[in-house]
Parts: structure tokens; sequence; C-alpha cells
């Protein structure tokens, strides 16, 4: 058995994509939003930054991927 070794890239991409996600979550339910910050632009906000979040691990995990792959 092969002991499968991530670099510091892909550690990086996973911790962003979390970060990115967990502050997507307290925008969208106004933890960290001022109160007088209109709903919909905190909201718009929050989704953005989900979106944000996906799509780092969704890059991070295809590019974890790949580079298994490619290890002899």
């Amino acid at each position: 058995m092969t002991m499968r070794s991530l670099n510091f890239d892909v550690y990086l991409g996973y911790v962003l994509a979390g970060v990115f996600l967990v502050f997507g979550l307290f925008v969208v339910f106004g933890i960290t939003i001022p109160e007088n910050v209109p709903s919909e632009f905190r909201i718009s906000l929050g989704v953005v930054l989900l979106l944000w979040g996906l799509y780092r691990f969704v890059l991070t995990r295809l590019k974890s991927t790949q580079q298994t792959e490619d290890a002899p």
C-alpha cells in the first residue's frame, strides 16, 4: 500500500474552501454583518462566498485527484 502525499497547495486549498464556506454562512445568517446593511446585499454576498468556497473545494479536489493519478 502506498502513502498518498498531499502538497501544501492542496492543504491550503481545503482550508481556504472551508473558510469561505463558514464565512459565507456567517454572512447569510447575519452574524458578521451589521444590522444596518440591507438583507438583499447580505444574502447576495453570503451566497457568493458560499459558491466561491464550493468552487475552491471542487478545484482542490480535482487537483488532488490529478496529482495522485499522475504519481507513479
